[in-house]
């Protein structure tokens, strides 16, 4: 009897040393990332890299909205702590950070999953692990055919946004007949365009004088944009990242190729316009989020408040910022739903309930549900010359119908522009 009770006494200090070695939970019912007075979070974006100008104000604005929280009292009485791991825009490193956020640092939700063929890589972990997530882009190849039970987004998909802007050119600026070529990134983001701008010349029997791709990391895109010039077109459509629509401009110009270009919301960032100098002329973008000049909205005025007290007061909130904070209010909302008793299946339940979010102008109502994780919001059309926008009123509705028994999200086609 005795040796029976010295061998439980060593197996629980056993177990003692390996809890504060590890922080692994060793009882059944213990949630991930949460203490009773801390929640752990984590982000993942490219924070180096070619594509840094988008992760690094994707992780501040997540901090920095986290940290305003916990300035306030938290949530449901627990601060809320944000690990930030970098993506570097690379599937493999991004699921090996993943992997390093669940397994060492014991995250309790995901923030942030950098890019469409990021999130696309990260979403079996994120399935597997039931780890609630904030995908900061949407994507029909991600969302489209069936939401992923754990993972979160809004606004309208890169198909929509290429529809939007064919609308934009033949309902606003009313183009007759328009010679219309088509450039785009060759993975799971690009793709998701081109779906997009298939649809679209399908509806309105378009004339396509030429479709160019490009490999992601290209560092040479002189051929394509040659081969587009050839073809003379009037209208030119991108979906590329944004150091890529930079190439595009500078080479589009530097080859002539004068014609209106327009592009996904993406790549509406003040840093194309400052590297692309005067070849951005006559650029356009969709656009569903508000304007970092647009300080009258009560959101932005918010933002630009919390945010300044961690920046300096001279720069204007970058576009991934503004994206990345709606994210995180979505993020908080549903923090503050799913309770005290929290656990990841709550958080889910909580997020899945919100129905006509107000994020004070920052973007349309927000809604999501069961069936839909990723509900489209209000849509217009940045015109960079102009730097306004130009088409503010046309809205995009999400839409669900039936095809060979899947449920998809539709490209609805808005037949009218503003006058």
């Amino acid at each position: 009897m005795k040796q029976k009770k010295k061998l439980a006494f060593v197996l629980m200090c056993v177990c003692s040393v390996v809890l504060i070695l590890t922080g692994n939970p060793l009882f059944a019912g213990e949630v991930p990332g949460v203490t009773k007075d801390k929640i752990i979070i984590g982000t993942i974006s490219p924070l180096t890299g070619k594509i840094a100008m988008v992760g690094v104000p994707i992780a501040n604005a997540i901090k920095d909205y986290f940290s305003y929280i916990n300035e306030q009292g938290g949530i449901n009485g627990r601060r809320v702590d944000v690990i930030c791991e970098d993506g570097k825009y690379d599937p493999p490193q991004a699921i090996a950070s993943l992997k390093k956020l669940i397994d060492r640092d014991k995250i309790f939700a995901c923030a942030s999953t950098s890019g469409t063929p990021i999130t696309s890589a990260l979403s079996p972990t994120i399935s597997r692990e039931k780890l609630p997530s904030m995908a900061p882009i949407p994507s029909y190849g991600i969302f489209g055919l069936k939401s992923p039970k754990y993972l979160f987004s809004y606004g309208p998909y890169y198909a929509e946004q290429v529809a939007f802007n064919i609308e934009h050119i033949l309902f606003t600026l009313r183009a007759k007949n328009p010679r219309i070529a088509f450039f785009y990134q060759d993975d799971e983001f690009g793709k998701d365009g081109y779906r997009g701008f298939k649809a679209a010349v399908e509806k309105y029997n378009l004339n396509v004088v030429a479709t160019e791709k490009y490999t992601r990391g290209a560092i040479d895109i002189s051929s394509q944009v040659l081969n587009m010039k050839r073809a003379n077109p009037d209208f030119l459509i991108i979906t590329a990242i944004p150091s890529h629509s930079i190439m595009l401009l500078k080479e589009a110009k530097r080859q002539g190729l004068r014609v209106p270009i327009f592009s996904c919301a993406n790549a509406r960032l003040e840093v194309v316009i400052k590297v692309a100098g005067d070849a951005s002329e006559n650029y356009y973008c969709a656009e569903y989020i508000a304007l970092p000049n647009e300080t009258h909205i009560p959101g932005m005025a918010k933002l630009i408040e919390i945010r300044n007290k961690r920046n300096p007061k001279s720069k204007v909130p970058p576009k991934y910022h503004i994206l990345s904070y709606v994210n995180a209010l979505i993020l908080g909302e549903g923090l503050k739903r799913a309770g005290k008793d929290l656990n990841r299946e709550k958080l889910r339940d909580a997020l899945e309930s919100i129905k006509d979010f107000d994020t004070k102008g920052l973007t349309g109502p927000i809604s999501f549900s069961p069936r839909d994780h990723c509900p489209l919001t209000a849509m217009g059309c940045f015109e960079y010359e102009a730097a306004k926008i130009v088409n503010p009123n046309i809205e995009i509705k999400h839409t669900k119908l039936m095809t060979d028994g899947d449920p998809y999200c539709e490209v609805l086609f808005i037949e009218k522009g503003s006058d």
